[in-house]
């Protein structure tokens, strides 16, 4: 990876992290605004924030696993090296599988270069009863 792929990647992740925050600010301004109205200003119930708030904090919840994937979620039960965890586990599960073909191909190739045993005929014989 040469320096100006780095910084195209890293110019990425901070657009993405500056999009997220962005996102987080606009819901909390929403949010904030909505309960301020439906329950100062109209005095009305606030099922409405909360399903509104619940609704979009689910995609903000993804934004956040995209952004950041697990890596702050240590204090949940995630592991920070999760993915890096698993992507080693993928790795050697297909190495062993690429290792395994690689055998089974050798050995098909010795089976095919060996000479094939020749069956003989068995002439049958008709068995002899004694009656009696």
């Amino acid at each position: 990876m040469n320096d100006e792929e780095i910084y195209k990647e890293a110019r990425q992740k901070v657009n993405a992290k500056k999009g997220f925050f962005a996102h987080l600010l606009t819901f909390a301004l929403i949010i904030g605004m909505l309960y301020f109205i439906i329950c100062y200003e109209a005095g009305g119930p606030l099922l409405p924030v909360v399903v509104v708030a619940m609704s979009w904090g689910i995609g903000l919840g993804i934004h956040y696993l995209k952004t950041f994937g697990t890596e702050h979620l240590d204090f949940l039960g995630f592991e920070s090296d999760w993915e890096e965890q698993e992507l080693q586990k993928e790795v050697e599960r297909l190495e062993r599988k690429r290792e395994l073909k690689d055998r089974l191909k050798n050995e098909k190739s010795l089976l095919d270069d060996s000479e094939p045993l020749k069956l003989k005929e068995i002439v049958k014989k008709p068995l002899r009863r004694d009656m009696d």
